[in-house]
């Protein structure tokens, strides 16, 4: 017995009529001008850093006079120990705070100084400091940040000392690749896809919350043998994927008795070579005050000295007077009054007198044999 078919209508009248979508189910629309009117409410584009001539180079195109780090982007600074890296990115987050948005500082090497923490005074309860030990930790952090971790007012995120914690799980490995175990080299490997998963991790939260990411990374020594140069110093964190996720770049460094600050990336442009050993252009010379505060700086490189603020001068401390110990001369003993004090007189006669008695014998008995 043949089951019969069933048949589907599939004719226009015989599909329920559907009420058109509603508003809800669209993306909201909006005009150009209310665009532009909310790109202009939310405040500055840039974040001051405190000093003019660095705030022009890293942002050339700015409108009204705006300079700076730029939001939604993320900035380096790099440098040797004791350059001013720390001190240039306080300063910004001060300038931050002043303003009345949040900071959130991530440390990732040495804490700040409690003189620092101090001198913000009322503004200190909207800057938010977390101090990550692990690169586990920092991850966590910027990952899957917790509730409150990055609010509304938040408007600079700065992490410091972002290569500490890069090389205690991953450290840089001898060029040699004969003397590596496996799991350097899978660690050698990691270290660049880990730097790659950082960055993106910044840009989101960058783009997001409309912050500005600050990090402050070391330095590391490279030799030139190519060239024939010595060796120098770069980045200590490097890699295609860090390049490409880094808005600018700046070395922070000391020479001349002073302080500089290089622009070597502004804008996603590279303005000095995409190796920058070796190769700073752009300098702008400051100086960090008693109160920490950095101040800019006209810096005279044909001279060893600076103009505005000349190296003070050594405190000299008048030496101890010294003891005069001279031995009178009447106190010098008379070798003559020991000369046999040991019997070495004694005994250099009786090598003497040993040595010309056979000799005279001989002599002697001389005649007798002619």
């Amino acid at each position: 017995m043949a089951v019969p078919n069933d048949i589907i209508d599939i004719s226009p009248s015989a599909i329920p009529s559907q009420p058109p979508p509603s508003a809800s189910h669209r993306l909201p629309t909006q005009s150009a001008s209310a665009a532009l009117l909310g790109l202009n409410s939310k405040g500055p584009s840039f974040l001051t850093t405190g000093i003019g001539s660095l705030d022009r180079q890293l942002a050339s195109h700015a409108r009204n006079g705006e300079g700076g780090v730029e939001k939604g982007k993320i900035a380096e600074i790099w440098g040797p120990v004791g350059g001013g890296k720390t001190a240039l990115a306080f300063q910004t987050a001060k300038g931050v705070l002043k303003s009345g948005a949040s900071v959130v500082w991530i440390d990732c090497a040495t804490s700040l100084s409690g003189a620092k923490l101090q001198g913000l005074d009322s503004a200190a309860e909207w800057f938010h400091y977390v101090a990550a030990s692990t690169l586990s930790h920092l991850l966590a952090l910027i990952i899957s940040p917790p509730a409150g971790f990055i609010s509304q007012k938040t408007t600079l995120l700065v992490v410091d000392g972002l290569n500490t914690l890069v090389d205690l799980d991953y450290p840089r490995l001898p060029f040699n690749n004969s003397t590596r175990t496996e799991q350097q080299k899978w660690q050698a490997g990691r270290r660049y896809a880990i730097l790659g998963f950082i960055v993106t991790a910044f840009s989101k939260l960058a783009a997001l919350h409309d912050l500005a990411v600050i990090v402050t990374t070391g330095c590391s020594s490279r030799m030139r043998h190519d060239s024939g140069l010595g060796a120098s110093i770069g980045p200590g964190i490097g890699g295609a994927e860090w390049e490409n996720g880094i808005s600018s770049r700046v070395l922070v460094f000391r020479d001349f008795h002073g302080r500089f600050i290089g622009v070597q990336k502004c804008q996603s442009r590279n303005i000095t070579p995409l190796d920058p050993v070796g190769d700073v252009r752009n300098v702008v010379g400051f100086e960090i005050t008693a109160s920490g505060a950095l101040e800019e700086q006209i810096i005279d490189l044909t001279s060893s000295s600076t103009e505005g603020a000349p190296a003070p001068k050594p405190t000299i401390l008048p030496s101890p007077a010294k003891v005069v110990r001279k031995r009178i001369y009447d106190e010098i003993a008379d070798s003559e009054d020991d000369e046999d004090e040991y019997g070495w007189a004694e005994a250099d006669e009786v090598a003497i007198a040993t040595q010309t008695i056979p000799e005279r014998t001989a002599h002697e008995k001389a005649p007798d044999a002619t």
